[in-house]
């Protein structure tokens, strides 16, 4: 599974970097993406995942910071 961090990574970018990491491995689901606990990181990964119709969801229940997206079957 391909993983995305985004530590370190400013909103900015991280608004195109995670659209073209989706749509890079679009063909290729489920992917991984490390947000961390930022609440703006998190909300830029959902609504893209949105923009697409793509399922998201926690990687761990206990864990919050990274999320597997796939197909919204």
């Amino acid at each position: 599974m391909e993983k995305l961090d985004l530590h370190k990574i400013s909103h900015a970018q991280a608004l195109v970097i995670v659209e073209n990491f989706i749509l890079t491995n679009f063909n290729h689901l489920p992917i991984e993406i490390i947000t961390g606990n930022s609440l703006d990181m998190q909300d830029i990964v959902k609504n893209i995942t949105t923009k697409y119709n793509l399922r998201i969801v926690p990687s761990n229940p206990n864990n919050l910071g990274s999320y597997i997206i796939s197909n919204n079957l």
